[in-house]
C-alpha cells in the first residue's frame, strides 16, 4: 500500500481533515515513522528514536553521533504545534 508518508498524504490515514502535517528531514527519515499521535488535536508523525539512531548510523554517523544529532537537531527542534513526536520504547 506505500509507506506511512503516502497514506497521510493520499488521506488513506485520519488526519482529521489537517492540511499541514509536518516531516522530519530529510526523507530517509521516514524508515523511522511508526504512526500519528495526536498532540492538542492535531496529529503528527510519531518516529521510534531507536530507528531513528539507526537510520542516521546508516547514513555514516557512530553511535555517539547519531545520538546527539537526534537530541539535539530532532528531538530538540520545535517548529510549532505540528512538530513530530519521538517514542522510546521499553528495551
Amino acid at each position: 500500500m506505500g509507506d506511512l508518508k503516502e497514506r497521510i498524504a493520499l488521506n488513506l490515514i485520519d488526519t482529521h481533515g489537517q492540511e499541514k502535517v509536518v516531516f522530519f528531514e530529510p526523507s530517509e527519515l521516514d524508515a523511522a515513522l511508526i504512526g500519528i499521535a495526536l498532540r492538542i488535536g492535531l496529529s503528527v508523525p510519531a518516529y521510534d528514536y531507536d530507528k531513528l539512531i539507526e537510520v542516521h548510523r546508516k547514513m555514516g554517523m557512530s553511535y555517539q553521533e547519531a545520538e546527539e544529532w537526534v537530541t539535539v537537531n530532532t528531538m530538540g527542534r520545535y517548529v510549532g504545534p505540528e512538530t513530530p513526536v519521538v517514542v522510546w520504547r521499553p528495551r
